[in-house]
């Protein structure tokens, strides 16, 4: 049948445009190394021989090289996503001209431009959503280990398209497939391989690192006080919680290894899960009395180790704080532990409902005199009369440092019509 002798090269132009989604000169480049090298594997329109010669091999090499290296650097490779498209879409409808054989089948040639650029275009905006996501949550950390991975499929994806298609083809369909319900799903992140991984000190500093400069730059971010962290002792850190960054903002205020516990949903998402443990974060089930994280979290202090609370046990969307839930500082109490409060001001204006990419407001975290909870249990305070004190130190720094009582009372509670609160810090 006619028609059969146009389905390797369609199968072979839609999967070298889907790769191109990831690379826009890698593709290219290995047709022309092949058609230089070896002309007898692949079958190109007349007129097409100039991709094998040395200027164009030698342009695209470099340009293939630039892009290796451009797209291993965050901030870069968000910039390279914009710049190449168009060379992305160009380059998709070259390679599957110059594969689709006739000039007078535009029926074929029609159906393979349609899918191919539909191809590009859908790997290119998972792409740049997949590093998005790894720049919200990693701080751009996990950025070059998402390339590598890319540029091993592009390579190996050209060589197999072109030598392949149908294998190829099957490949893409399923690497498409199983990349959505990896990034999109929602479980996961807590089983299996991604819950046992390790928390890693070059993860926690890279990534705090790149955090605090990002905040310091994007939002103008300033830490106050910052001699009341003690260096030499160890201490359990308290702080309000009105953003999804908080644990950042506070691992890049403190400097210091800090091992913050978060809500086991945050860890549902395999990508995000297994980089919070990465970072030194820990799940807690807040629905029942969590024996493994009160273990894990005891077994950290025991070893030395500083500990991140936010005692609200969850966001407040407007900025103010939420009463302290009972058995926050438990863990300080038992090792007898300074506790080091501090007040993040506007956090919750970074990502209002509805946004991914952080907003640029204008923020501040304030550390406060540390409490000796060993003095004050010798002093015949109780656990609730110290989480009391810790509350209203917290709040009364938040409300001098935002003009306003802080404090989330009966009236303040969030409703659909209540705006989010601000000031400038």
């Amino acid at each position: 049948m006619e028609g059969l002798d146009f389905v390797f090269p369609v199968m072979t132009g839609i999967c070298l445009s889907a790769i191109t989604g990831f690379r826009a000169f890698l593709p290219p480049l290995i047709l022309g190394v092949l058609l230089r090298f070896f002309p007898e594997i692949v079958s190109l329109k007349p007129g097409f021989a100039f991709l094998s010669q040395d200027p164009v091999l030698i342009a695209l090499g470099v340009a293939a090289i630039a892009e290796f290296l451009g797209d291993k650097i965050p901030v870069v490779d968000h910039m390279l996503d914009w710049f190449a498209l168009p060379a992305k879409v160009a380059f998709s409808a070259i390679l599957t001209y110059a594969l689709v054989p006739g000039a007078t089948h535009w029926f074929y040639l029609l159906v393979a431009m349609v899918f191919a650029e539909s191809a590009t275009l859908t790997v290119h905006t998972g792409k740049a959503g997949l590093r998005m996501l790894s720049t919200t949550t990693t701080g751009g950390v996990g950025n070059p280990a998402i390339s590598i991975v890319e540029d091993v499929i592009s390579f190996v994806g050209s060589l197999v398209a072109l030598l392949a298609p149908i294998l190829a083809t099957v490949g893409i369909l399923y690497l498409l497939y199983r990349s959505g319900r990896f990034l999109l799903g929602s479980h996961g992140g807590n089983e299996g391989e991604f819950a046992k991984a390790t928390p890693s000190f070059v993860w926690f500093n890279a990534s705090q690192f790149i955090s605090r400069w990002f905040f310091r730059f994007y939002n103008g971010m300033k830490i106050h006080n910052t001699e009341l962290v003690p260096k030499n002792q160890q201490f359990v850190t308290v702080a309000n919680h009105a953003s999804i960054w908080d644990g950042f903002i506070m691992g890049g205020a403190v400097r210091l290894p800090l091992f913050i516990m978060v809500k086991k949903e945050a860890f549902d998402n395999p990508f995000k899960g297994w980089y919070l443990r990465k970072v030194l974060c820990f799940p807690v089930d807040r629905s029942k009395i969590d024996a493994p994280a009160i273990k894990y979290a005891i077994r950290l202090l025991n070893d030395g180790y500083n500990l991140g609370l936010f005692p609200e046990g969850t966001r407040n969307r407007r900025g103010l704080v939420s009463p302290f839930k009972a058995g926050a500082i438990k863990f300080a109490l038992k090792k007898k532990l300074p506790i080091l409060p501090a007040y993040i001001a506007n956090s919750h204006l970074l990502t209002p409902p509805g946004t991914v990419f952080p907003h640029p407001a204008h923020m501040s975290v304030h550390f406060l005199e540390p409490i000796d909870t060993k003095a004050e249990l010798e002093a015949g305070k109780d656990e609730n009369q110290i989480l009391q004190m810790l509350y209203e130190r917290i709040c009364n720094k938040g409300t001098e440092v935002m003009g306003f009582d802080v404090r989330e009372t009966a009236e303040t509670v969030d409703s659909d019509d209540i705006e989010p609160i601000s000031a400038t810090v």
